[in-house]
């Protein structure tokens, strides 16, 4: 996510706030919250969930669209996300 520079203090407190929760739901194995070394207004979200299903009731839970319009007021260019999986570990039952 490329942040506005004169939000990245807003999108951190927005972001440390979003890991809280998204950890406190069903199906949330793992969050992660990076910040990309050679431009200090981009930073990355990552989520593991126990299943697709899990990532499909995320999808339509009210705290999903909160962060929609959040990421999109602090960003300055639309927040993109992917599906993907873990090619060498696919024996463990999770969706990345």
């Amino acid at each position: 996510m490329e942040v506005d520079p004169d939000k990245i203090e807003p999108f951190k407190r927005f972001m440390g706030i979003l890991s809280e929760e998204k950890q406190k739901m069903e199906g949330c194995v793992h969050h992660d919250f990076f910040s990309d070394k050679q431009y200090v207004n981009v930073y990355y979200s990552y989520t593991i969930w126990e299943s697709q299903t899990y990532l499909k009731k995320y999808k339509k839970n009210p705290l999903f669209k909160e962060v929609t319009k959040t990421l999109t007021s602090l960003c300055l260019a639309e927040p993109h996300a992917w599906t993907v999986e873990n090619v060498f570990n696919t024996s463990s039952g999770h969706e990345e």
